[in-house]
Parts: structure tokens; sequence; C-alpha cells
């Protein structure tokens, strides 16, 4: 079986998907990833194939000029203002993608096309092929089903053609209860690959937080915001880890209890950690849920608000503003013990459900028969 992978640009969008396609390539399918901007190469870190369908389109200005448009990318009070910033920027990157993917899709000629879930142009040009389409989703909460409806009119005019499954990847207990056509994966968190110190494999002495911004918020808004974290937490007894995704040098000195790393994979450095503190983006935020570690989470855009109340309610986390006493007050609250029991739940029950091996199996049967 031949699958294409459609991902939107971004260590957000790639990610998520990583798991499952290497699932259909280790079980001996062929699988070809496009993507466009940093996405390509994200996808070719991992070990996967990936064509660049997009060159020379810089997303991060693509995301500025959208922004520019929409009235920026501070949180609104108004959901439909929300909404409408969304949809106006993914279906601009869908149509940015559009043309490069159904030319690489002919070329290739795939039996199935599986999409990130704001990645409408994959959505597009497996009904354009006549080829069935499978929606991953890459978050918490929300339905991509629903974005996909309002984008791909504007994209095209055509008429939209449902995908024969939708993968979700979110805990069933932090959300409605899924559709029939809704396949839930565990997810299985990919962070990329680094070479890690030695040392970030004994058990701490102490307390162990670990703070981390994502890639796309410290690019966007500066690496102040991660400073601000530090000096807002180096006070307090726990060592510090920072995952920072650029030179640590940009940090400026640092306090003896700080260790900062240009990348250092969630999965490497939370199990040895009390708590983490982080923005609030999906990746960050399910990796924290798989190691069943309490979160502090500083939401700063997209869907970062809808993904730390949704944590926060389900006992498993805090949310915090960027105020300092604010984010003391959240890590004693985690250091506490407040939220160990509610984040243990939530790991036992990630352990329990379909591994992507299975969601593989499953789609190549689904395909066969």
């Amino acid at each position: 079986m031949r699958v294409m992978v459609v991902a939107s640009p971004g260590t957000g969008h790639v990610f998520p998907l990583v798991p499952v396609t290497w699932a259909l390539r280790s079980a001996g399918h062929d699988v070809l990833v496009a993507s466009a901007g940093d996405g390509v190469q994200r996808a070719a870190n991992a070990g996967l194939t990936a064509v660049d369908v997009a060159p020379g389109v810089d997303m991060y200005d693509v995301f500025r000029s959208v922004g520019r448009s929409t009235g920026g990318w501070a949180p609104h009070p108004s959901p439909a203002v929300t909404w409408e910033r969304a949809v106006q920027l993914f279906t601009r990157v869908s149509e940015l993608m559009l043309a490069g993917t159904e030319r690489v899709a002919r070329r290739w000629r795939p039996d199935v096309v599986v999409y990130g879930e704001l990645q409408v142009a994959g959505a597009v040009v497996a009904a354009r092929l006549g080829v069935p389409a499978v929606e991953h989703g890459i978050g918490l909460v929300g339905d991509g089903a629903a974005f996909v409806g309002e984008i791909w009119p504007r994209l095209t005019g055509e008429p939209v053609v449902d995908p024969i499954a939708i993968i979700r990847i979110a805990p069933p207990s932090l959300g409605p209860e899924p559709a029939a056509d809704r396949w839930i994966m565990r997810p299985v968190p990919y962070n990329g690959g680094a070479v890690v110190p030695e040392e970030l494999l004994d058990p701490p002495t102490r307390p162990r937080v670990l703070i981390t911004m994502g890639t796309v918020a410290p690019r966007l808004g500066g690496i102040g915001m991660v400073r601000d974290l530090v000096d807002a937490v180096c006070a307090e007894p726990p060592d510090i880890l920072v995952a920072l995704g650029s030179d640590p040098a940009e940090l400026g000195p640092l306090p003896e209890s700080v260790r900062a790393y240009r990348w250092l994979p969630l999965t490497a450095a939370l199990p040895s950690c009390s708590v983490v503190i982080h923005h609030g983006g999906a990746g960050s935020t399910l990796s924290a849920l798989a190691a069943g570690v309490p979160q502090v989470i500083v939401p700063q855009g997209a869907d970062q608000f809808l993904n730390a109340a949704a944590v926060s309610k389900r006992g498993c986390a805090t949310t915090a503003d960027t105020a300092p006493t604010a984010i003391r007050d959240g890590l004693r609250r985690a250091l506490s013990g407040e939220f160990d029991q509610a984040a243990r739940e939530v790991r036992d029950e990630i352990t329990l459900l379909p591994s992507p091996t299975v969601i593989a199996a499953r789609l190549a049967n689904h395909l066969t028969v």
C-alpha cells in the first residue's frame, strides 16, 4: 500500500503524525510525506522520505502576514473571532500547498492520503484523485473535520468529501465521546531526536522542573518569555531544565540550578521531572499526560487556552498567566501533589488505548476489505 501523508508546516503539525507513519512503514507500506517549510526537514529528521510541495515559502512569514490582516494573534474574547483567524491562516497554508501536493500525488499515485487535521490540501487532493482519505488529529480539543468543512469551499469551491476515518489522539476523558468514524489512538509522543547528556538519566536528588515554550512562541515572541519563566522560578528549590529550541546562550547567564538545552526531547526529560511548565501546545501537553507529570500551563495563543482549560478541568494541571507570582503559585501547587492522582489516571488511560501499530493495521485492513 502506498500512503501519502500530508502535513502542514511546523513541528506541532508533523510530529503527531510520525508514530502512525512509522507504524505504516514498519508494516512494509510505502510512505511519502508531503509538507513545506520546516515541516519537510522535521519529517526527514524522523527518518521519513519527504517532499517540499511549496519550495521557497517561509511559513513564519505567512503566519505573520495573516496575523496582521486579522488583527494579530493575541487572545480574543470572542470564540468566533479566534475561529475565523485560524480558518484564514490554514486556508492560506493549504492554498500554498495545494498545487504542489496535487502534482506530487499524481506522480506518486498513492492508494490513500493521510492528512493532518488542519491540512485541507491533502483532503482535496485525495478527492481529486479518487482515493480514500484519513484525517489525523494533532490536538487535544476541537474537531478538525469542522475546520475542513469550513476551509474546503474557500479553497476550491468544490463539494467536501468526507474521509473514511478520523484518527484522534486525545484521551477520551478529556473530551466528548468520539463518533463512530473516529479511531482513538494512543498518543505516543514523538519529540525528535537529540544527543542527551548522561547525567539527565540520573534520578534527581530534589524536585526537577522542566520549562519549555515550544518552537513557535519563542521564534515569534522572542526568547525573553522563556527567560521570564526561568527568573520566576529559579529562586524555588527545584532543579530546572529548559528545553529551548535555540542556542541556550541567548538566555544569558543562568543560575547554577538551571540547565538549558538547544533541543531536549520531552520524552527523555519528563520521566525524571516532578512538574513541567509550558505554553499549552498540544504536543507538550500530550507528552506530559503520557508521562503522568503534573503541569503548569502558561498559554500564549492558538489552541493553547483550550488545551489548558481541558487539562486543568481534568485535574492534571493548573493554568497561570505570565505574572511571576502566578507561575510560582502554580509550581507550588503542582509540587504539593495536588495534581498527582489525576495525572496518573490519565497516564494509565493512555496506556490502554490502541497503539499506532494497531491503527496502521486497522487502516490497511479497512482498505483491503
